[in-house]
């Protein structure tokens, strides 16, 4: 009784722990904007869990597949994140290699589920689905878009599941995500956005902070021991966050322009749609191979939209950034083997494609089409498991056109890669 009593306290203190940090993080916790890293396991599967969905990460992945875990289920984990890539740009005739600051960004998460009786079950679930980090040196060619970018969001989410039989169950959720941007780039006062010059360079600071209500729904149906079918979906979020903008202007600027003075600001941003399906295939009792697609609709985030209380901060109070993303698919391969009846041995792929058009490409999210491979372990002791896994993940190079009056340059992007390393624990009662 004490074990489990101390083991239980434990995991309480580790998932209170994961769902502060990042309220208090200065920092993206993620290179991309929409991130799947919600547990060791799905990391080592290429993320193909949806119709597995059978440890308490399905809270992210398909809540339905909570009806699955008897008794009470605890999971808290964390993906360590190290992205990189080189961005050559060429202005005015000079051609600079600039290489993205290595970083390692922390994206934790937790879970927590609770068989009511026979047929009811609830789970709340922590976990971070959408940021971006990228960061350059301040003085670098592409400064006056961007040289440091973070936006952070991280999302609690409540959901209940109920089994109707023991083919079907379903589930419905409400999310809050908490959104957080530290935005950072060079204003050229002199409107040339010349970057062999740094005089009339003024540096901007963005800092806003919102909270943002969603639902979820979800159903799992297993037709025989051998399948099992999983479809959840994520609904839109209209993000508005409120902050600051301020201003550190070189005197001479100063004494001769009324702006850049700061202002309170506030940014309007969607998040889209998104749909999951995935069909589980287990051949024997301990071998399972998982095939899963998801739909993300990120049409709906069209723009980035910016409302200054001051005209003298950038001269007008409403700015739009257009973005006009198109809607794109993610497939994803899964294989997970037991050789021995507590020892799992995974492995993973997965092709996401870039929702980025041509004409929009720039240096908040230089990204491209996506492949990822990976591997992973899991390894249970009576109520203790431990997973881990690697990823490796490559995009594909990728040439941006210029654009003078957004501050982008004529730019290659190459040797766009990212390490992940996961490690998860959980417990069961």
């Amino acid at each position: 009784m004490r074990t489990r009593f101390t083991a239980c306290f434990g995991m309480l203190i580790m998932l209170l722990g994961l769902a502060i940090v990042p309220c208090f993080s200065s920092k993206a916790e993620a290179a991309g904007f929409a991130i799947y890293e919600w547990g060791a396991r799905g990391n080592a599967l290429g993320g193909a869990m949806v119709a597995k969905a059978n440890d308490p990460s399905a809270l992210a992945w398909n809540p339905a597949g909570i009806t699955q875990l008897e008794g009470t289920h605890m999971q808290a984990g964390v993906a360590m994140i190290s992205p990189m890539m080189d961005l050559t740009t060429t202005a005015g005739g000079t051609t600079t290699k600039n290489s993205m600051t290595k970083n390692v960004f922390f994206v934790p998460n937790a879970f927590v589920t609770q068989q009511i009786n026979d047929n009811v079950w609830i789970g709340v679930g922590s976990f971070t689905r959408f940021g971006l980090g990228t960061e350059f040196d301040e003085n670098w060619a592409g400064r006056y878009a961007t040289y440091n970018t973070a936006i952070e969001t991280y999302s609690i989410n409540p959901n209940i599941a109920y089994k109707f039989n023991d083919y079907i169950s379903i589930a419905v959720g409400v999310e809050f995500m908490k959104v957080r941007a530290d935005l950072r780039k060079k204003l050229d006062a002199t409107r040339l956005n010349d970057p062999s010059t740094y005089a009339g360079d003024v540096d901007q600071r963005l800092i806003v902070n919102g909270f943002t209500p969603g639902l979820n729904a979800a159903i799992r149906v297993t037709p025989n021991d051998q399948w099992a079918i999983g479809f959840s979906w994520r609904s839109k979020m209209d993000h508005r966050a409120e902050g600051s903008a301020s201003y550190n202007v070189p005197t001479a600027v100063a004494a001769a322009s009324p702006l850049f003075q700061d202002s309170s600001v506030s940014m309007n941003m969607n998040t889209p749609h998104m749909m999951f399906g995935g069909v589980e295939y287990k051949p024997l009792d301990n071998l399972s191979f998982e095939f899963d697609a998801v739909f993300s609709m990120w049409s709906d985030y069209s723009a980035i939209d910016y409302y200054f209380d001051k005209a003298t901060a950038v001269g007008r109070q409403a700015i739009r950034a257009d973005k006009k993303w198109t809607d794109v698919w993610k497939f994803e391969f899964g294989v997970e083997y037991l050789p021995i009846e507590n020892l799992a041995l995974r492995a993973g792929y997965f092709y996401d494609q870039s929702p980025i058009p041509d004409g929009y490409v720039d240096y908040m999210l230089p990204t491209s089409d996506r492949q990822n491979v990976s591997f992973g372990i899991g390894w249970k002791y009576e109520n203790f498991t431990v997973d881990a896994a690697y990823n490796y993940l490559w995009m594909k190079d990728r040439t941006i056109a210029a654009r003078p009056a957004e501050g982008i340059r004529d730019t290659e992007i190459t040797n766009s890669h990212t390490h992940i390393v996961s490690l998860d624990m959980g417990f069961s009662f």
